[in-house]
């Protein structure tokens, strides 16, 4: 059929396909197969994708993840912001790294349709993956090479975007060694770029400043990372909190000012978010059973004068971590029973969305399909489960649920991790 198009038509025509229709079409002809797998069209591509999202008044669809209790797994799906959202219409993700991980990965971020993943939540294998589950493609990071191997363990903070001019995807690694009175600063910093496949020490001016392990979050705003972290001030028994920010495309540091009443809140309690493609905090009264939350966005990037106060909530039975806000306005967050719940902050209540998982698991994030890592990636197809999938304890562990293993993981984990803090910090807040 190619013969009797021009190949400006072609272009103009598959560029604007689906992903999923586009691996398929590879199979026509070595022509298409070529065409479609070149780096001019799939940046075209994601242009296309990008100027049909821009226009009219899209569903947003969400990826969302769970460590699922009815089947003892790790559950990637995608589901449509409409009236029936995670009721109805939901597409399973086939899982890659479901026989490779221990309970499940942390998730960095997300961006054009590539998922960065980490290990580093259950034990610590320097294991860092790039991944687009829709195109079943995945890339498989290099050893950095800031291991601390001499000085292990050591605190180590992701952040994942794409450089939009390089057009490239990176990803920066903050790591602290362990000395005896917590972590040493300045980190040192690296960048790995997909376009070279490796890792190079990033110079310059690298912040004096502390993010927090385990509980750290990141947001990807305006082709810059975001974290939130906590230094010392001019008096040694006072810290402030503060944003750092990385410019991925220049690799340079910089920080952001947080509004004037969380300078002094404890570091753990805020998360950095992206809310309707602003940059935004979440303040939560305790990371672990949260009764309120403040939502504050920044309206206009960089000016430290627009913070404001978006959403309050108050949930009297308490809940986990908000994930996000629909585009009704209902906040999406776990409930302290494990299940995923919408909140309406208008009419205070709150409507279980039918979907079960271990509270820590959850993540949800707006999920956007392209053709990314197809020339770079490796296949990435979900081997059949065995009966040793979940089996991630001792022998002993055997006879318990995988799932109250993942649930007493997560609990171990915060709860060392907020004593550990809670002490370092107490002279500094108390």
């Amino acid at each position: 059929m190619s013969d009797y198009f021009p190949e400006e038509v072609l272009v103009n025509i598959l560029s604007r396909l689906p992903p999923k229709s586009l691996i398929k079409f590879r199979c026509v002809s070595k022509s298409w197969n070529s065409l479609i797998s070149t780096p001019y069209f799939i940046s075209l591509h994601a242009q296309q994708s990008a100027l049909s999202n821009s226009h009219a008044d899209p569903v947003t669809d969400f990826i969302v993840r769970r460590y699922s209790k009815n089947e003892k797994a790790e559950i990637y799906s995608v589901h449509s912001d409409c009236a029936e959202f995670l009721e109805q219409n939901y597409i399973r993700i086939e899982n890659p790294f479901r026989h490779i991980t221990r309970f499940y990965y942390r998730i960095v971020g997300s961006s054009n349709g590539v998922l960065c993943l980490s290990d580093d939540l259950f034990g610590h294998t320097h294991s860092i993956f790039l991944w687009n589950p829709v195109i079943r493609r995945k890339v498989a990071l290099p050893l950095p090479d800031s291991t601390f191997e001499s000085t292990w363990p050591c605190m180590c903070v992701l952040g994942f975007g794409f450089d939009v001019k390089n057009g490239d995807f990176k990803v920066v690694r903050v790591a602290y060694a362990q000395v005896d009175y917590g972590y040493s600063v300045p980190p040192k910093v690296e960048v790995y770029a997909l376009s070279t496949g490796s890792w190079r020490r990033v110079s310059g001016k690298i912040p004096r400043s502390w993010m927090v392990d385990y509980f750290w979050t990141q947001a990807f705003v305006n082709g810059n990372v975001h974290w939130v972290a906590y230094r010392s001030k001019a008096r040694q028994d006072e810290v402030e909190n503060l944003i750092i920010v990385f410019d991925m495309s220049h690799e340079v540091f910089d920080e952001l000012p947080l509004p004037y009443t969380l300078t002094n809140e404890l570091p753990f309690n805020l998360n950095a978010a992206v809310l309707d493609q602003s940059l935004a905090i979440y303040q939560c009264d305790a990371r672990s059973r949260s009764r309120s939350c403040t939502i504050w966005v920044m309206k206009k990037y960089g000016d430290v004068e627009s913070w404001s106060k978006q959403l309050h909530i108050n949930v009297d039975e308490g809940f986990g971590t908000i994930l996000g806000v629909r585009r009704n306005g209902d906040i999406l967050l776990t409930a302290r029973n494990g299940g995923l719940i919408a909140y309406n902050q208008d009419t205070k209540a709150s409507m279980e969305l039918g979907i079960l998982g271990t509270k820590d698991s959850f993540y949800i994030s707006s999920h956007a399909e392209s053709l990314a890592l197809l020339i770079e990636g490796e296949e990435a197809r979900e081997q059949p489960p065995s009966k040793n999938d979940g089996q991630c304890g001792s022998s002993g562990d055997n006879d318990e649920d995988s799932y109250e293993r993942v649930v007493k993981g997560e609990v171990r984990k915060q709860s060392s991790m907020l004593q550990y803090l809670t002490a370092m910090l107490e002279g500094w807040f108390m």
